[in-house]
């Protein structure tokens, strides 16, 4: 079979995080993706990311693959007419500009309908369309902090943490992809277009577990716990010997086998430890004693024991260490292509795995790479006439 969004043809005019990776997913699942970036310098990632000793961006390439590429000046009327022309023979145009920026030189959601009735209008922003937020600017990090996302991150009565990747751009490139599939099914079934108004602050907002309502129904704000689970005990990170090892015996079963693993049987039955809510209460004289006791172990001793106790547990891994991982390996989580100027590129797969489709991995493009393919494939431009547009200033 087909990967199942051959035949779906994506503008993306986007940059960063959250859109590269939303149409990145697209492109994965079979869509042709052509990426629109500025003339010489590209997008922000290409320009500012991390590079190699070559000069060469080594973020880009992780969210664009799987992308045609081409470059177009959209302060030139001659590229933007252009661009409506691209979009009356699409199905999907993403974009996660300043919100009302594209719609202020005629790019918006309603000239882009009016060349094309069917079209998929997606625009992923840090506050979305409307409210009184919309026109702020967002960053990973501010979101993190104004969505209360920061506030349940890190050590109690320490500062509240950020996540370690940008949890925001992920989450709503995610949402802003799947919204894009049910507005591709909507149109399949109604003969309508889309527009789709997708907020990195409601995308985080939606997966702040039960938080929410706990706070809405109790009166109690949730607080900061660190590497502790809140409501169970003992869940938390140990030391070991050559590392760190996390211990979830959340529930009563898995306590009591630890208890037993640890040659603390009598542990079962002090008043301190007997059921949850005393462990909770007595959570850091219980893990002083699991300390004890994990200080004495090697990660992969720890991890042995406790597995055959049937008790959840995982080593803290280094990044050095995930790439070398058995299981990722074996899943293929990991894979490479040839990346000019940086050679073998390293980037996480897709996590979907549809049975009997394969995945297949283009690498992301150079600047402008396909200016002549695209232009000729959708618009029926010469090379010659594409060249004059690259002289004029246009690509």
């Amino acid at each position: 079979m087909k990967r199942p969004l051959e035949g779906i043809r994506v503008l993306d005019f986007t940059h960063v995080i959250s859109g590269p990776f939303c149409s990145m997913l697209l492109g994965d699942m079979g869509a042709e993706v052509i990426k629109i970036e500025k003339p010489g310098s590209g997008e922000f990632y290409r320009e500012e990311g991390i590079k190699n000793g070559s000069g060469i961006s080594i973020i880009y390439p992780n969210y664009n693959r799987n992308k045609k590429g081409i470059t177009l000046n959209i302060k030139s009327p001659k590229a933007r007419a252009l661009l409506l022309d691209m979009a009356a023979k699409a199905d999907v145009f993403v974009e996660n500009q300043r919100p009302g920026l594209l719609a202020g030189i005629g790019l918006g959601y309603e000239d882009l309908k009016a060349v094309n009735q069917g079209i998929i209008y997606a625009s992923i922003s840090g506050f979305g369309q409307s409210g009184p937020y919309a026109k702020k600017p967002a960053f990973d990090m501010t979101i993190a902090a104004i969505s209360g996302l920061m506030s349940l991150n890190g050590l109690e009565g320490t500062v509240p943490t950020k996540t370690g990747a940008a949890f925001s751009d992920f989450i709503s490139g995610i949402y802003t992809a799947l919204g894009i599939v049910a507005a591709i099914r909507k149109r399949e079934v109604c003969g309508e277009g889309s527009y789709i108004d997708v907020a990195m602050l409601d995308s985080v907002v939606s997966v702040l577990d039960a938080f929410i309502p706990q706070y809405q129904l109790t009166g109690k704000e949730p607080v900061r716990c660190g590497n502790r689970r809140a409501g169970f005990a003992p869940a938390n990170v140990f030391p070991v010997k050559d590392g760190y090892i996390y211990i979830a015996a959340s529930f009563q079963t898995q306590w009591e086998a630890l208890a037993k693993l640890m040659g603390r049987e009598e542990l079962i039955v002090d008043p301190r430890f007997v059921k949850n809510t005393d462990r909770k209460e007595n959570e850091p004289a219980l893990e002083a004693i699991v300390e004890e006791w994990t200080s004495s172990l090697g990660s992969m001793q720890a991890v042995s024991l406790l597995e055959g106790a049937g008790i959840p547990c995982a080593p803290v891994k280094s990044i050095s260490e995930v790439v070398k991982d058995e299981h990722i390996l074996a899943r293929k989580s990991i894979i490479t292509c040839d990346y000019p100027g940086i050679g073998e590129y390293p980037m996480a797969t897709c996590p979907i795995r549809i049975d009997g489709i394969e995945q297949d991995i283009v690498r992301a493009p150079q600047l402008g790479e396909h200016n002549e393919e695209v232009l000729s494939d959708i618009l029926g431009y010469s090379k010659e006439y594409v060249q004059t547009l690259q002289k004029e200033g246009v690509l």
